[in-house]
């Protein structure tokens, strides 16, 4: 007995016709009629009472229906679980390039841990090459800054994690690492790193404007990693946010309270991946920032 014959039997049951059966099973009718005939050998009895108009079953076909529509119900359900093992399920994360490697890793190797079927492809990038990203389809969820205002019509939506401020970051040993807090005039003339990559740089740059600060711009680097090796090796002192912090460096706030940023996640509102970007939000949201 094979599938195919129960197949074929029950579309003849339900149709009450070898023609429409086969037109229904998408085989010949001769085919159709040549495999009922092979399963009633086979099975040492009839299963149909062959009309001129149509076809009916016999006690035994009745009660082979039953099992029949059971055992092809089971064995599609059980092709369609194997498919889905098969498919493997991924996310695509996009991730601002400001934010400190170490939460990231840690975030990523976490989930990871808990969602060992996943494929999690993460990309570094800057805010606007994320959002370029996002709107090429490429990524499925962005770990960026939140804008203050979205755009009005923005085929997104976000969630907050954490906001910060930007602080001074300066050597134990600066003669500025004992105040409380730093002014913007107090920069003037120090020997300055100063990171290329920042979100906020033509803010900083016009805060020293208007205070009429000239900073000594002794290194431009955009990585992170590197600004703070240079701040240790007392090369300069560099503006970062908050959560680059380090036991080996002090950092002070902006006597002006200058400015901050708001991280999060942004995605498209109708993308094709919703589940796995609902659980990966849901598990980041919890984690410490």
């Amino acid at each position: 007995m094979e599938l195919q014959q129960l197949r074929l039997f029950i579309a003849a049951a339900e149709s009450e016709s070898f023609t429409r059966g086969a037109e229904r099973a998408f085989v010949s009718q001769p085919a159709l009629s040549a495999s009922i005939s092979k399963l009633e050998a086979e099975l040492g009895t009839q299963l149909f009472i062959r009309n001129k108009r149509n076809v009916v079953l016999t006690p035994a076909g009745r009660k082979l229906i039953k099992r029949a529509r059971l055992i092809v119900s089971e064995c599609a359900q059980a092709k369609g679980e194997l498919k889905q093992h098969e498919t493997q399920r991924s996310l695509r994360l996009g991730v601002i390039n400001t934010l400190s490697i170490t939460r990231v890793a840690t975030l990523i190797e976490q989930y990871r841990r808990e969602q060992p079927g996943l494929k999690l492809e993460v990309v570094d990038a800057t805010a606007a090459d994320l959002a370029l990203l996002e709107r090429e389809g490429r990524i499925d969820l962005a770990l960026t800054l939140i804008p203050e205002r979205s755009k009005q019509g923005e085929p997104l939506t976000s969630m907050e994690l954490f906001t910060e401020p930007y602080v001074v970051i300066l050597p134990k040993n600066h003669h500025l690492s004992h105040s409380p807090a730093i002014s913007v005039k107090e920069l003037h003339d120090e020997p300055f790193i100063a990171r290329s990559h920042c979100e906020h740089r033509r803010i900083v740059q016009d805060l020293l404007k208007q205070h009429d600060v000239k900073l000594d711009l002794t290194y431009i680097t955009n990585q992170d990693d590197r600004a703070l090796a240079l701040v240790e090796a007392e090369v300069g002192i560099a503006i970062v946010p908050e959560h680059y912090s380090s036991s080996r460096l002090v950092q002070r706030p902006l006597a002006e309270g200058a400015f901050h940023r708001t991280i999060g996640f942004r995605w498209a509102i109708n993308g094709a991946n919703q589940e796995e970007v609902e659980a990966f939000t849901k598990f980041a949201k919890a984690a410490p920032w």
